[in-house]
């Protein structure tokens, strides 16, 4: 709080008490009183207003300076009601007890909207494992009656499953420390669990995969690591088509290439394909939340959500997810796994 701007903000108060004595000195000048008697006065005013005025400011400024410290200091700033002291002067008093009365309120507030979430994320989480059932008894049916119709309603329902998949990890990916589980991986194996559950995509879309020796392995949670890995070779595959837009030329075979580096404090797993690529302007915004982006819009439907989930679950676990492009000739995606000691969990 500026000097300036309280004097400011008592103006009035300083005007109306400037009449007041100026009213004063004139009733005493008419009384003849004499000079001496008068000045003594005006300097006693001066001064008592002076002091009066210092010590509420003085007081003000001390209690305001620690509440703006005190925000400044603070990364959640609506905690700050509970850090705030009472102060001692009136004002002080009423803005503490509107500000307690608010927080109490906003917390009230935010406990309905957890409690409330929960329940619904609750009930989510038993809906996916109850649809379940059904989809796998439908594929099962399928299986058992095959032929040209059926195969088609299959896709469907694969289809149905993965986005039935997406939501459970959406829900979970706020908390995945609740679910979290560090394990001894092997990178190759996981790669090759992703790359037998998307065989039928891949074979349609005449795919070439360069799976390249490695054996790598890293610590990760196995459920969300399968879940990037899979996130990222759909997208390769949805987005692998070499036709040019225009004029309709087949141009080399699509192919996606995955190969890892080594060093000493981490590895570096790369995904590779021919494909499309990302245009420059959408590449810094392929982990946003809905971002769908030129190549979104244009050759397949999608939720921009796959990618979004990805790089919140990778943060989480304190892996690198990053992706590089150039249009119309490849995308790689780079997950890095950081090396250090960690605690074997059979």
């Amino acid at each position: 709080m500026k000097i300036k701007d309280y004097i400011k903000d008592k103006s009035l108060s300083i005007i109306l008490r400037l009449i007041f004595l100026v009213f004063v000195v004139y009733i005493l000048c008419l009384s003849r009183v004499e000079n001496i008697t008068i000045n003594f006065i005006i300097t006693l005013w001066i001064v008592l207003t002076f002091i009066e005025f210092a010590h509420y400011y003085l007081r003000k400024y001390d209690y305001y300076t620690k509440v703006e410290a005190s925000l400044r200091g603070l990364d959640k700033k609506y905690l700050l009601p509970v850090l705030m002291e009472e102060p001692s002067f009136l004002e002080g008093k009423i803005l503490y007890n509107v500000l307690s009365t608010t927080d109490k309120a906003m917390n009230e507030e935010v406990n309905l909207y957890k409690f409330n979430q929960e329940e619904y994320k609750e009930y989510l989480d038993l809906w996916v494992h109850e649809i379940k059932l059904p989809i796998s008894a439908s594929k099962l049916i399928i299986e058992n009656n095959k032929n040209e119709h059926t195969l088609s309603l299959l896709e469907e329902i694969e289809k149905i499953e993965d986005f039935i998949e997406q939501a459970l990890y959406y829900s979970k990916s706020n908390e995945v420390e609740l679910d979290y589980i560090i394990k001894e991986t092997n990178l190759k194996k996981y790669i090759s669990n992703t790359i037998r559950r998307n065989k039928k995509l891949i074979r349609e879309n005449k795919i070439i995969i360069d799976l390249q020796d490695f054996n790598s392995n890293v610590y990760c949670d196995k459920k969300w690591l399968e879940y990037i890995l899979n996130q990222i070779i759909i997208n390769s595959i949805k987005y692998i088509g070499r036709e040019d837009i225009n004029e309709k030329l087949k141009r080399e075979p699509g192919k996606i290439t995955i190969y890892t580096k080594e060093s000493k404090n981490y590895i570096e797993l790369f995904i590779k394909d021919n494909g499309v690529g990302i245009d420059e302007k959408d590449l810094k915004k392929v982990f946003s939340k809905g971002f769908t982006g030129i190549n979104g819009r244009k050759f397949k439907k999608s939720t921009g959500l796959g990618l979004y989930i990805s790089k919140k679950l990778a943060d989480k676990m304190y892996l690198g997810l990053e992706i590089d492009s150039k249009v119309k000739e490849e995308t790689t995606v780079k997950i890095t796994f950081p090396k250090g000691s960690m605690t074997h969990i059979n």
